[in-house]
């Protein structure tokens, strides 16, 4: 299903009574063109996204503390990082 911001607005608490108690996917649509905003979706849903993401970060991290121990990889201190992004 897709509905306006002003839609969303209007019939938010419907929007997520149908994700939480049936599955749902609602997207929020913006502009003349209804491009896709931001979603309304079920919590289990964005928790299992969640859990992908984390476990691709440890699986990540995992593989360079590895290259770090075998000497295939340096450590980049944290200031260093920060600095190079801007923090």
């Amino acid at each position: 299903m897709e509905l306006s911001v002003a839609k969303a607005r209007d019939h938010f608490s419907d929007a997520v009574n149908r994700a939480a108690f049936g599955g749902e996917v609602t997207y929020v649509t913006r502009g003349r063109t209804h491009e896709r905003a931001a979603a309304i979706v079920p919590i289990e849903l964005v928790e299992a996204y969640e859990d992908l993401i984390d476990r691709e970060d440890g699986r990540i991290a995992q593989q360079r503390w590895e290259e770090i121990r075998a000497g295939r990889a340096e450590p980049v201190p944290a200031d260093d990082v920060a600095r190079e992004l801007d923090l």
